[in-house]
Parts: C-alpha cells; sequence; structure tokens
C-alpha cells in the first residue's frame, strides 16, 4: 500500500510520495514566501547546512534523531541506530541534531546505505559527515554543516529518534523540527513546514509558480513589466 498521511488532522489523505514528487517541482524561495505569507516566517535552516553535491534535492517528512556527546567506546549507542532504522518508514529524510560541539562525522556512508534499505530518501545534518564521494556516487542527498574524516564512535552516540529537535536556523538561532514535518532542500538551502500545512503549502506553491511561469514568459517577451506586475503581481 502506497503511503498515506492524513491532511491538517482531517479524515482527508494524500500519497506521500505524490506530496514529495510534486515539492520536487517547487523551489525553496517560493515555499518560504508562501510560509512567511501564512505567518510562519522562521522555517529556513541555516545556510551552513549545504548540499553535498549540486543538484541534490529533499523532499519527505522527516524522521527526527537527537545525539549528544560520549566517551564511551561501547556498542550500545550502534544498538540503538539499529533499533532506530527499523523505525523508519518510507519516504523519510532523516533530520539529525547537531548533538556534539566537536568536529565529528555524524553520519557517513553506511548509516545511508542502511538508512535508505529502511526507507530513507536522504538526511539533513547539523553536524559532520564524511565518506562524501560514496554518498555523491550513491544519488543520496544529503545537506550537512561540514565534512571531517573524524570517527565520531566514542565522541558522539544517538540518544532518542523520533522527538522533536532543533536544527540551526537562518533567521533565528534555531527551528524546531517535529517527527512528520515535511522536508524540504535545494540548492538555495533547506526548509522545514509544519505537518499541519503541509499540503496547503503545496497548494499554495503550485499556485504561485503557476502566476511566476506566465509572468516569466511576459517579461521574456518583452512586454512593459509594469504591466506584467499589475497582471499577476510577481516580479
Amino acid at each position: 500500500m502506497e503511503p498515506t498521511q492524513s491532511v491538517d488532522g482531517s479524515a482527508e489523505i494524500y500519497n506521500v510520495q505524490e506530496v514529495c514528487d510534486r515539492y520536487k517541482q517547487l523551489y525553496a524561495g517560493a515555499v518560504f514566501d508562501v510560509l512567511e505569507g501564512m505567518g510562519y516566517p522562521n522555517q529556513a535552516l541555516s545556510h551552513e547546512l549545504v548540499a553535498l553535491a549540486p543538484g541534490m534535492k529533499l523532499a519527505g517528512p522527516a524522521f527526527t534523531v537527537k545525539g549528544t556527546v560520549t566517551a564511551e567506546r561501547d556498542t550500545t549507542g550502534r544498538s540503538q541506530r539499529m533499533k532506530m532504522v527499523c523505525s523508519m518508514t518510507y519516504p523519510c529524510v532523516e533530520v539529525r541534531d547537531r548533538g556534539t560541539p566537536f568536529n565529528v562525522a555524524i553520519y557517513g556512508e553506511l548509516s545511508a546505505t542502511t538508512a535508505r534499505a529502511h526507507g530513507a530518501v536522504g538526511a539533513v545534518i547539523d553536524g559532520g559527515t564524511r565518506d562524501c564521494s560514496h554518498l555523491i556516487s550513491m544519488a543520496f542527498p544529503v545537506f550537512a554543516r561540514y565534512r571531517s574524516p573524524v570517527e565520531a564512535f566514542g565522541r558522539y552516540t544517538l540518544l532518542k529518534f523520533q522527538v522533536p529537535v532543533r536544527i540551526s536556523g537562518e533567521l533565528e538561532e534555531t527551528v524546531l523540527v517535529n517527527p512528520g514535518d515535511f522536508i524540504f532542500g535545494e540548492e538555495d538551502g533547506v526548509i522545514v513546514i509544519p505537518k499541519h500545512i503541509t499540503f496547503k503549502v503545496l497548494e499554495e506553491c503550485e499556485r504561485i509558480k503557476g502566476l511566476e511561469d506566465q509572468a516569466r514568459h511576459d517579461f521574456a517577451r518583452g512586454d512593459d513589466p509594469v504591466e506584467v506586475f499589475q497582471r499577476y503581481r510577481r516580479f
């Protein structure tokens, strides 16, 4: 059965994969503008969280991960990670908070390979990642703060998953990400869409994109800019 999700908490449901595909036709600027117009101005993640390669796009419900500092080199954290991965459902975007002030790689190729096998379609890492050439060759979209070869084992461990997490923000220090919030990322940045307005934002973005496509055509044709603006209210 195709994954479904309620729309704004109602009995109405939509196909999550279809919604992901439709979001991938959008761009971050339009999504941000719509959210801000709806009273959600603080939904852009920090510009320091960037894609590992040009052209990478993220679209899917958040699967949140909270980490913490550790000095123990035992297998407890790894066992917890295995349990976490088995809790994923397709399609989801793994979202890891920073968890540690130290510059270690808290995500890598084996993490991505395992997560993808259990439903993940990408990841947002508010910290470091490694094995980047492997991640890029996998065509697995990852947005991270930095790259580092430093192993996280014995320095960082998983604390909880599918709990609210705070990720570095662009306009404020952090953005709250709840499990199931919709994550959209492309070359201009990553946006968090609250889960209860995911579909409403999508429909408004598509409406605006249609107007902008028409305005773009008229501008390119050489129409008077003032008249085009009055026609579509877009510039």
